[in-house]
């Protein structure tokens, strides 16, 4: 045997125990040596048993997993060694197959055969594409959601970039050079102090980096970005990678000033309204007062209508102008307010109603005492509620109220309780509940703007209000306040 064809031999007896197909042929295509797998292979397809030295063209033309070969060993015997897959079809699964053809020669240089390895590469592929596929699945939701994330090597002081971060930054991938400098020269250049702090900070205290801020890009546009970031640190605690993500938030930003700015009109608009209805108004009630009553029944019942119409509409200018100090309410001013001082000044306001309707008012304040916000907005919550209670009760069942307070971990919670008429909450009446001039029940009298100052005054307060009622059963309305920051 020559020496070529004992390596040959030699090779296939070292991956006797792989799942690897390895066989040897000559160049009239003589099998020369073969592995284990390659005899099991050989039986799989019917072809017999393989023997040294039998003629592989008629396996190559018939054999399906044998059917590639004939191209590649073609090539191995004209001195170029080639790889190639082939995808096959097996008991309903779809397999990749890599096959490796390399020419060996004897010692002048002359080729004498070819070697032939396969392996299964299926999963391998398979990997590789679900890899691919969620590669692309993540540049599009970057694409869609507008962000982008970056790495930065403190260390080399290069600062990666996905092909999103590029895009909002305005910058084309090769071209631009993403380093701390670079970056720093795209910030606005009033927000570049505020960054650094940030970063810095981050770095320091191993804070989250979370900050928005403006960049300047093209021909001078300016985007707002949202920026978070962790930092990694080595076993000596020394920084050395920075990673986050950048999202471009500028039409979040451009949608909040324009509801600012039309928040802003529309408060003036009506602060005018009522300024130039408050004259009118002023006067309608005036000659009202001085009218000579008792001398017209049909002059006196068109003015008493007057009257009554005029002071309506005082009475919703009032409300709207209360509803615009709400929503400006000065969150310096709030205090540690009394509960306990509040029902005192409750009860004092609905003594009347309470005693009329023979109502017990029981409140449990152990939970928490005290409730952070304005005092005055505090009291107009508690008085609303207890005689919203009283407005629903029920003629013919005593009315029992019960007031407690709970305490959470995010907020004091005051729970307001009552056995009333209730009513059968869907979605779009509770809503309504809380719109200027909705109400409870459509049964009672009233204007129904008590809850919806309630709601204007808790969220004034960083607050939230829920209801939950039942028809027969009662109400009970869940008011959070926010705590105070330590």
């Amino acid at each position: 045997m020559k020496k070529n064809q004992i390596l040959i031999h030699n090779k296939v007896e070292v991956v006797e125990n792989r799942d690897d197909v390895v066989w040897a042929m000559d160049v009239n295509y003589r099998l020369t040596a073969f592995n284990q797998s390659f005899e099991q292979k050989f039986q799989n397809e019917n072809l017999g048993i393989p023997e040294k030295g039998m003629d592989l063209r008629p396996i190559y033309e018939k054999g399906v997993f044998f059917s590639s070969c004939k191209n590649g060993c073609e090539r191995a015997l004209n001195r170029y060694a080639t790889t190639s897959n082939h995808t096959l079809e097996q008991n309903g699964e779809t397999l990749v197959h890599e096959f490796s053809f390399q020419p060996y020669m004897d010692e002048s240089g002359i080729v004498i055969g070819c070697c032939i390895w396969q392996k299964d590469i299926t999963e391998e592929v398979y990997n590789i594409k679900r890899i691919k596929d969620s590669e692309t699945k993540y540049r599009e939701a970057q694409k869609v959601a507008n962000v982008g994330h970056w790495n930065w090597d403190m260390v080399k002081n290069e600062i990666t970039w996905s092909d999103q971060l590029y895009r909002i930054f305005g910058q084309i991938p090769g071209k631009f050079e993403a380093t701390f400098e670079s970056l720093m020269a795209i910030l606005h250049p009033e927000d570049r102090e505020a960054f650094k702090e940030d970063v810095e900070n981050s770095i320091a205290n191993n804070a989250l980096h979370d900050i928005v801020h403006r960049i300047i890009v093209n021909d001078g546009e300016t985007r707002y970005v949202h920026q978070k970031g962790s930092v990694f640190y080595d076993e000596n605690g020394k920084p050395y990678q920075m990673s986050g993500t950048t999202q471009d938030v500028t039409k979040d930003i451009a949608y909040n000033h324009k509801i600012i700015e039309q928040n802003h009109e529309l408060q003036n608009f009506v602060r005018i309204i009522s300024h130039n209805l408050r004259g009118p108004i002023a006067n309608l009630l005036m000659l009202s007062k001085i009218y000579d009553w008792g001398h017209n029944e049909m002059n006196d019942d068109i003015v008493q209508k007057i009257e009554q119409t005029t002071e309506a509409l005082d009475q919703t200018i009032k409300d709207l102008n209360l509803s615009l100090s709400l929503k400006s309410g000065d969150k310096d001013r709030f205090r540690d307010v009394d509960l306990n001082e509040v029902m005192k000044e409750v009860d004092t306001l609905l003594a009347e109603e309470i005693n009329k309707t023979k109502t017990t008012v029981r409140t449990n304040f152990s939970a928490a005492e005290t409730i952070f916000g304005a005092k005055s907005y505090v009291s107009n919550i508690l008085y609303n509620l207890v005689q919203n209670a009283i407005k629903y009760r029920k003629e013919e069942e005593k009315l029992n109220i019960e007031i407690i307070t709970e305490d959470t971990l995010e907020y004091v919670v005051l729970k307001v309780s009552d056995n009333g008429i209730g009513i059968e909450l869907t979605p779009e009446r509770q809503r309504k509940i809380f719109d200027m001039y909705g109400r409870l029940s459509g049964n009672t009298e009233g204007k129904g703007l008590g809850l919806y100052l309630v709601k204007n005054q808790i969220e004034a307060m960083n607050g939230k209000i829920e209801v939950n009622s039942e028809f027969g059963i009662g109400t009970t309305f869940s008011v959070y306040f926010t705590k105070k920051a330590l």
